[in-house]
């Protein structure tokens, strides 16, 4: 094959990492109860598919990563091909084998009605959700299936409604699911990955009780053989639990977990092979009953696998005495994420976990605080590899007094010397001089994330320049006086400051602002660009777009602020100043 250019000449493996740099995209985490977003095409890997044929390889593998089943009975504008990528155009060009995840739209009202009785001579109801995927053909490469239930009270649903279909005959119902399940086990055979999601589903105000019927009844989809498995508000039937009782799951996420007998069988009956669990809306007692022996007693449930706990929206009280595990439940825990109210009362789970958990992440309140200060939990340097470390208050402690939050303080910055990153949640205290000094334990810090904390010029300049590897920081900017906020800086002052910290240096090049409080944008705009013009080494400032003062009339005040001659030939001309929530 003749050689055009220098890129047809890499190795395979740097062409992997550059088109993984430009696969990189910020995109907001979605809330657990939100639908998924649909696969799109992306123009910016098709020249780098146009190369040559090992470049081809590596960026087709991305651009036809996820695939959407469409189905036919859809409005034809619902589900461009020129905008997603469907199955249908993946097939005509024959790149079938690179679709390793496929999302399917999964209509409620579809399973209504009896598809034996269905005419297919109809071009409106000429395809069944089961023929759709007969049609398709083998699917051997998929691997994760995302099935999301819709419905829509629009065209689609009256023309179901012309169909016959009985008042609540389950059975039809119960085989088409069945039909279903078996036809996307007998085309996707490898998929070892299921995603279900229902949001919507929310109220069921608009649910008939056939439909009522289907949601209930949709988790049969899943095989027996699923390693991971998410329910996103979903229920949990028996059938399922029985299939999903003997040891199968590697990775389980519910989503509006409801605290039932059955989501807990099934966490409980995967002990030994869970990896990963995420909840999302759980309560502490239900929580608890995880770590249960299933013999009944006081014996504690060992997860002796479990890397990745993640509990969100976590309600209720704790209980000082009631069961709670006499012995580490989570022996080989990685990252521990706890936000709401934390269900341990017992400091035993982060006591044991000091040696191996590298990721922290939890809401504290003044009794946790206080049972992890009697048992030491967070003596300096306790935790040996922790790399990323997040503590807070609960939002109904947010105005906690002060001696507490400032211990909070130094209880982040001192469990582990080894920490890159570092966030702190929810508590508002003045840093003092003596603060600085405690900090410069965690000298390997990469990220330091304070949204919540406001702190002026003369108390941001000294907490940045304490980390001497800092790489990006997340702050709040506040005024220096409340005297001083309606007036400019003089160029005195501008000058005074300049020499005062000239001999400060920090490493970090990314400044993000969540919030400012100034009495106007002329006057942040002014102290802004003054403390990037002391800390040389920032090149991008990111402000907030939910900042409370528009972050576009700051930018624009920077602009004119830049021009003063005090700035002339500085290094602050050449900053990238941008309204952005990724810092």
């Amino acid at each position: 094959m003749p050689v055009y250019s220098v890129a047809q000449t890499l190795p395979m493996h740097v062409i992997e990492d550059i088109v993984q740099y430009v696969s990189l995209e910020h995109i907001a985490a979605l809330p657990l109860k939100e639908l998924p977003l649909r696969p799109k095409k992306q123009p910016k890997f098709l020249p780098l598919m146009s190369v040559c044929q090992s470049w081809r390889a590596v960026a087709g593998s991305m651009f036809y990563h996820t695939a959407l089943l469409k189905l036919k009975d859809v409005e034809p504008h619902e589900f461009s091909s020129e905008r997603y990528l469907t199955l249908e155009h993946v097939i005509k060009i024959g790149a079938l084998l690179l679709v390793k995840e496929l999302y399917v739209h999964v209509y409620v009202p579809n399973f209504c009605v009896n598809w034996d009785s269905m005419d297919t001579s109809d071009e409106s109801t000429a395809q069944t959700l089961a023929t759709m995927v007969s049609d398709c053909g083998d699917l051997p490469s998929v691997r994760s299936l995302k099935l999301v239930l819709t419905s829509d009270d629009g065209k689609y649903r009256r023309r179901l409604n012309t169909v016959d279909k009985p008042e609540h005959d389950k059975d039809i119902i119960l085989k088409n699911i069945q039909t279903f399940g078996e036809h996307l086990k007998q085309h996707a055979p490898n998929a070892w990955k299921v995603e279900v999601f229902s949001n919507y589903f929310e109220s069921r105000v608009n649910l008939d009780h056939q439909e009522d019927f289907v949601v209930d009844n949709i988790s049969q989809l899943v095989g027996a053989n699923v390693g991971h498995l998410s329910l996103k508000h979903v229920k949990i039937t028996k059938p399922m639990a029985v299939k999903l009782s003997e040891n199968t799951l590697r990775s389980l996420t519910i989503a509006y977990h409801k605290g039932t007998q059955k989501h807990i069988d099934i966490v409980r009956n995967n002990a030994s092979t869970l990896e990963t669990l995420c909840v999302d809306h759980i309560t502490t007692h239900s929580m608890l009953k995880m770590t249960w022996g299933k013999t009944g007693g006081y014996h504690t449930l060992v997860y002796p696998r479990l890397k990745h706990l993640i509990i969100n929206s976590c309600v209720g009280q704790r209980y000082l005495s009631y069961r709670q595990p006499l012995a580490n439940p989570f022996p080989k825990l990685q990252t521990l994420i706890c936000r709401g109210y934390f269900p341990f009362s017992s400091p035993i789970v982060l006591m044991e976990g000091r040696a191996h958990i590298r990721h922290l992440d939890i809401t504290l309140d003044t009794a946790l605080l206080q049972m992890y200060a009697d048992s030491k939990v967070f003596e300096k340097g306790s935790f040996q590899n922790l790399q990323f470390v997040s503590l807070g208050w609960a939002e109904r402690n947010i105005f906690s007094k002060r001696r507490i939050s400032e211990q909070l303080y130094t209880i982040t910055s001192e469990l582990c010397a080894k920490t890159q990153v570092m966030r702190i949640n929810n508590v508002r205290a003045n840093l003092v001089d003596s603060k600085f000094s405690s900090i410069h334990f965690a000298s390997n810090l990469r990220v330091l994330d304070m949204p919540y904390n406001m702190l002026d010029i003369n108390e941001l300049i000294p907490m940045l320049c304490s980390f001497p590897k800092l790489q990006k920081a997340n702050v709040a900017f506040m005024d220096i006086s409340e005297a001083a906020s309606s007036c400019m800086p003089t160029v005195g002052m501008i000058e005074e400051y300049q020499k005062r910290y000239k001999s400060s240096f920090t490493s970090a090049w990314a400044l993000g602002i969540h919030s400012v409080s100034f009495g106007t944008s002329r006057r942040a705009a002014e102290l802004l660009v003054l403390l990037v013009d002391i800390l040389t080494s920032i090149k991008r400032v990111s402000i907030d777009y939910n900042c409370p003062r528009s972050p576009y009339k700051v930018i624009h005040a920077i602009s004119y602020v830049k021009r003063r001659k005090v700035y002339k030939n500085h290094q602050v001309q050449d900053v990238e100043f941008v309204a952005d929530e990724c810092w």
